[in-house]
């Protein structure tokens, strides 16, 4: 045995209790960074898990559309034009049907439409600002886990009733309602909808759950 290391021995030996303390007190440390750094792991993953779950991997939306271009604006370098009135172009895919099947041929994975729209949510007395998505139900199923996250109702209850609703958790909560009841979603332009609600999702999505 070599001189320095019956040296340790003897100092650990002599001063059991301080040498206990000062291993429990390393491992004690050790341990609480491993768990600490397993926890950020864990969580790291299951948001991402989340995520990758409540929305899909890629979107394709209607391109953004600019007024088009005034006669004297191709003829001078510089123009003013006041109180010019635009024709109302109903934001959307044109042809969307014919661009799934066109994706569809060659892309792989499953492909759902969807609509998404901003209105107010009225119930109770009380008006929410929240967002809409319009969906297929039956292909729905194919992108997302909508269907598996429910926690009231089902995906296919939106076959079952006219202008039929799922709300997220956080949301029927926040207004108060609950499955089965009558809900008035108002539009931007004023138009009033009465919907009911057949079922209640949890997505884990905060921004999500609270706001659709």
């Amino acid at each position: 045995m070599s001189y320095v290391l019956d040296i340790a021995l003897t100092h650990l030996r002599s001063r059991v209790r301080q040498t206990v303390v000062g291993v429990m007190g390393v491992a004690t440390g050790v341990g609480f960074s491993i768990m600490m750094a397993a926890l950020m792991e864990g969580s790291q993953a299951d948001f991402i898990r989340q995520l990758v779950d409540s929305l899909p991997h890629i979107s394709v939306s209607d391109e953004t559309r600019n007024p088009p271009r005034q006669p004297a604006e191709t003829r001078y370098d510089v123009v003013q034009i006041d109180g010019l009135r635009t024709p109302v172009v109903r934001p959307g895919i044109k042809n969307p049907m014919a661009i799934m099947a066109s994706i569809e041929s060659w892309v792989p994975g499953a492909i759902a439409p969807s609509v998404q729209a901003k209105a107010v949510i009225r119930y109770a007395g009380r008006d929410t600002a929240t967002s809409f998505t319009g969906l297929d139900p039956k292909r729905e199923q194919k992108v997302s886990k909508l269907s598996t996250q429910m926690r009231q109702g089902s995906l296919d209850a939106l076959y079952k009733a006219t202008n039929a609703l799922i709300l997220g958790d956080g949301l029927a909560k926040k207004i108060g309602a609950r499955v089965g009841n009558t809900v008035a979603i108002v539009s931007g332009a004023g138009r009033t909808l009465d919907c009911t609600i057949v079922g209640i999702a949890h997505t884990g999505v905060a921004q999500i759950d609270d706001a659709s």
